[in-house]
């Protein structure tokens, strides 16, 4: 009989961050019993995490593979947001490989996201399938906008949401006069190996499951493994290879930003054998 054991785990990853707090629900790594099997598995999963990490730039941001055979075969794929350059992508990615395996190097799956790319994998196929099971949402420093406002640009996610999935890079910007207040910025992108009916599912989840949280902030992000979205009063998305989203000096928080990733949440996908 297998138990699924879920370690979740918000980390630092660049110059500096702000945590407010750790979650762990579990932290056990499997070792694996044969060592030679060990041994292959491992160099599978470093073949692939380095194949994801240098072709995803290259293909757009999206890349997924699997390498190996039998048991020691490994599932990967990684993503980065549909407005930043290959160089900054590869970055992400490649920060984001290399924490949690030094942590956790056994591990028989993962899956991490951060304000700019998500990455995962794990022994069994799961290419196609969304990762429901967590999420993430920070509103950091932004301040309170009017309620108005808010209703208004929160509508224009919403749209988002369902016009994302029609696209073909399953990524779109948006934008929104609020009079006196200026504008306010949208971006929602999913992972382009989900159907375009759990896009959407994806998206929707997040602003419902999140809405409450957020409400009446000038700016957030809603983020999991499979999809995200982003909004801010000031235009954060770009494609540059220094995208820098600005923080709001007012208001209290947790906010995701620096040159490419500063804060992710990790969910190390553990099983335990037990007899």
């Amino acid at each position: 009989m297998d138990k699924f054991l879920l370690w979740t785990m918000l980390f630092i990853i660049g110059d500096f961050g702000y945590v407010h707090g750790v979650l762990h629900l579990d932290s056990e790594c499997v070792q694996v019993q044969n060592s030679t099997v060990e041994t292959i598995y491992q160099a599978n999963l470093k073949t692939l995490l380095d194949f994801v990490a240098k072709n995803a730039p290259l293909q757009d941001g999206f890349s997924n593979t699997s390498v190996g055979n039998g048991t020691n075969r490994v599932h990967g794929l990684g993503w980065c947001r549909g407005d930043i350059s290959p160089t900054a992508c590869f970055d992400c990615l490649n920060e984001s490989i290399s924490v949690p395996l030094q942590d956790c190097p056994e591990s028989k799956g993962l899956v991490i996201w951060s304000t700019l790319c998500s990455l995962r994998f794990s022994n069994e196929s799961f290419f196609g399938e969304v990762w429901n099971r967590s999420s993430s949402s920070t509103y950091g420093y932004a301040r309170l906008d009017d309620p108005s406002v808010f209703s208004r640009g929160f509508s224009m996610m919403e749209a988002l949401g369902t016009s994302v999935p029609n696209q073909p890079m399953m990524f779109e910007t948006s934008v929104t006069d609020v009079g006196k207040d200026g504008e306010r910025y949208g971006l929602g992108q999913c992972s382009r190996d989900v159907s375009r009916s759990d896009c959407e599912k994806c998206l929707e989840e997040l602003l419902v499951s999140y809405k409450t949280y957020v409400v009446n902030r000038t700016g957030w992000e809603m983020l999991g493994v499979s999809c995200g979205m982003w909004y801010d009063d000031v235009r954060f998305y770009d494609n540059s290879s220094s995208l820098t989203p600005t923080p709001n000096p007012s208001g209290g928080g947790e906010r995701l930003y620096q040159k490419d990733v500063i804060l992710a949440f990790v969910a190390f996908l553990v099983f335990q054998w037990i007899a």
